[in-house]
């Protein structure tokens, strides 16, 4: 058992131990970064992470301890919410743990769903990856290539600064920034991370990608993605192709391309809510910050071997726009202006619902 008084860095390292002992969900790395807090488990070995946005407790993924032991773990981070008053968010939750906080009076909706590469027999053959395939034989061929970057075995600074660079450039074009459940490349503390890049064939950097560990390592999940923004076409699926193939011959059994948020919500269901059609309205008609829409359109690109859903579980006394703006705060955006306008947004969209109904998918706002 992690006692109590742990704080600060000491209280993350004591999360990543169990995480990297017990973590199977591609989403556990993602809350190994400052902003998080940790639920610690009294009666088994098993951590929750969590940040606050208000008086509501927003966690990312399932618990991290033994199978056996998830009821009994969520059942003592649920008491411990009440006891300080906080309401609690699952965000991208699996859906046996949706079905088990169901049971426990909480409200459950689809949140989106996630791309997975099984690797062992993942290829790029197929007409589906007509495009894909063609992309990374040409760049190929035009002399990129991809190496990974071991800052544990020793840093490279000049590179970093590079990536740096990189990085500065990528987030100066975005104006607003939101990165949405996407961390930091963290060289000082990197949990397991593994690192690619890629080079054109004079030397420039076109692609930085880093990988979180699960499943012992036997699965990596995407986190952060930069490219060059005048780089060549298809530059990051080439880079994305490049390291799970390396991955592949290390013996990792899947490469996750995250999740695509509010991707295949159905709302022609008789009883869907209010809350849903909100995340529906907000995937066909929101380009400002974060394209969810042409997320979904990328992480497709690559006919991943297997869709998986992942389930938003919420308090129900929670109001919809209290839950988006919780999970739009607590999800990465930087900018306050930006933070306002999806605010401002979701008000305007539980006042006036049938303004947005009519707009359908033609029209972006």
């Amino acid at each position: 058992m992690i006692e109590k008084d742990l704080s600060g860095n000491l209280e993350q390292v004591a999360a990543a131990q169990i995480i990297g002992k017990y973590g199977t969900d591609s989403q556990h790395g993602l809350s190994l970064c400052p902003n998080y807090s940790y639920f610690f488990g009294k009666a088994v070995s098993g951590v929750i992470p969590y940040t606050l946005a208000g008086k509501r407790a927003m966690s990312q993924g399932d618990p991290a301890c033994r199978q056996e032991e998830i009821q009994k773990l969520t059942d003592e981070y649920i008491a411990f919410c009440r006891r300080n008053g906080y309401r609690p968010v699952f965000n991208s939750v699996s859906l046996e743990m949706a079905r088990l906080l169901e049971t426990r009076g909480f409200s459950v909706l689809k949140y989106g769903e996630e791309a997975i590469l099984e690797l062992e027999s993942y290829s790029l053959s197929g007409g589906k990856k007509g495009a894909l395939r063609r992309n990374v034989a040409k760049l190929d061929r035009a002399g990129v290539i991809s190496e990974e970057y071991c800052p544990q075995a020793g840093r490279d600074w000049s590179l970093e600064k590079e990536i740096a660079a990189l990085e500065e450039q990528w987030f100066a074009d975005k104006k607003l920034k939101l990165t949405y459940s996407v961390g930091d490349l963290q060289f000082d503390m990197p949990y397991g991370r593994r690192y690619f890049i890629s080079r054109d064939a004079a030397g420039d950097l076109l692609t930085v990608l880093s990988f979180l560990p699960y499943k012992s390592g036997k699965g990596y999940c995407v986190d952060v993605m930069y490219r060059k923004l005048d780089g060549p076409t298809g530059e990051m699926e080439h880079a994305i192709i490049s390291a799970a193939m390396k991955m592949k011959e290390d013996g990792v059994e899947e490469v996750s391309l995250n999740i695509a948020p509010l991707a295949g919500i159905d709302v022609t269901k008789p009883d869907t809510g209010r809350i849903e059609e909100l995340m529906y309205v907000i995937y066909n008609n929101m380009d400002f910050g974060y394209d969810f829409k042409n997320l979904y359109r990328f992480k497709s690109k690559f006919d991943p071997s297997v869709w998986r859903e992942r389930y938003l579980v919420y308090d129900r006394k929670i109001s919809p726009v209290r839950l988006a703006t919780s999970i739009t705060r607590t999800k990465g955006v930087a900018d306050p202006r930006l933070y306002m306008r999806y605010k401002k947004f979701f008000v305007s969209y539980i006042l006036f619902p049938g303004r947005y109904r009519e707009q359908g998918e033609s029209d972006k706002l």
